[in-house]
């Protein structure tokens, strides 16, 4: 049963392309005053000329932003989009300021998100049973500092978080925030479809529509092929297929783990493919190719993260641009 909130408060935790959207369409809400936590260049373009939001507002909205929490977090909701690789020291760095009436939902990439973060929170003040999981079904690209492009989609949310005040909150936004209707499935759904896109997106370098032509569907199959079967030892029957990731890419955006890899970051793939792999050992499941791509995609961002882009015919800025991009991939006869 829901409950009457008394001066809530929205923090967005993780100033990055996802967060930044969702961020904007909670301050074009008439009475929302959500406060972005981000890094300092976003933060301080912000505060300067508004964040704007290519493809989903009109104009640039003015919000609250910051570089970090720095007071309590009484009766408000934590919505967390920080990197499933950030959220335990993103977590644990809030202790100070988290409260008994504070909510969290989680929205990160990945298998085990909710597991990891309670491993987080334990022995502090937030109760286990106000830490919430939703999905993340849209694209979005942090083009610069204050400015992200989205490129259409919404939130769900697990159906226990619908009963929570706070979901109202999130209602009649330029993004739609809805309740899933069975919150496995679904997770074990988009954890298919990343499986496929994000590796292949930092092998192929390529965005999204490139990775959707059905010349790699032998490859897509054989990750799926594996998925499918974890997903049924783990009891949840799902069926993703080529055909579905193939008709699930809607944009031509750049998965979170390119964008990740053109900023010489470490990506998600131990909470995707990765966990495909763990989870197929503890049912004594064979998972090559899934283990083939964690393999593939960690060596390539090594030598990305050692500065050897140009080893890789790439040129990278820190938001994702390529440049020179005719000269990107070498010629063969080179």
């Amino acid at each position: 049963m829901k409950s009457a909130l008394n001066k809530p408060r929205l923090v967005v935790l993780g100033g990055g392309a996802i967060g930044s959207v969702l961020a904007a369409a909670l301050a074009a809400k008439p009475g929302c005053e959500p406060l972005l936590v981000g890094r300092r260049d976003h933060v301080r373009a912000i505060r300067e000329q508004g964040l704007r939001v290519d493809g989903l507002l009109d104009a640039p909205v003015s919000l609250a932003a910051s570089e970090v929490v720095d007071s309590p977090l009484d009766d408000t909701l934590l919505i967390v989009t920080v990197k499933a690789v950030d959220l335990e020291s993103a977590l644990g760095s809030l202790a100070p300021y988290l409260r008994s009436t504070t909510v969290v939902l989680l929205l990160q990439n990945g298998y085990g998100i909710k597991k990891l973060a309670l491993k987080a929170l334990h022995g502090l003040s937030v109760p286990s049973n106000q830490v919430f999981i939703g999905i993340v079904a849209m694209g979005a690209t942090l083009v610069g500092p204050g400015q992200v492009t989205s490129f259409g989609g919404g939130i769900r949310v697990e159906p226990a978080f619908a009963d929570s005040p706070f979901f109202d909150l999130l209602q009649g936004l330029a993004l739609k925030v809805e309740k899933s209707r069975d919150i496995r499935r679904d997770l074990w759904t988009k954890l298919l479809v990343n499986a496929v896109i994000n590796p292949l997106s930092v092998l192929l370098q390529a965005r999204n529509r490139m990775v959707a032509e059905e010349r790699f569907d032998g490859l897509k199959s054989a990750i799926l092929a594996e998925g499918n079967a974890v997903a049924a030892a783990e009891g949840v029957e799902v069926k993703v297929d080529s055909t579905f990731v193939n008709r699930f890419i809607r944009s031509d955006n750049a998965t979170s783990m390119l964008q990740d890899f053109w900023r010489g970051r470490p990506g998600e793939i131990d909470f995707i493919n990765g966990a495909i792999v763990g989870l197929g050992k503890e049912h004594g499941l064979p998972t090559p190719v899934n283990a083939f791509m964690v393999d593939l995609v960690k060596a390539l961002e090594a030598l990305r993260q050692e500065n050897r882009a140009e080893e890789l015919g790439l040129r990278c800025t820190a938001y994702g641009k390529r440049q020179n991009s005719k000269q990107q991939i070498p010629n063969k006869r080179q």
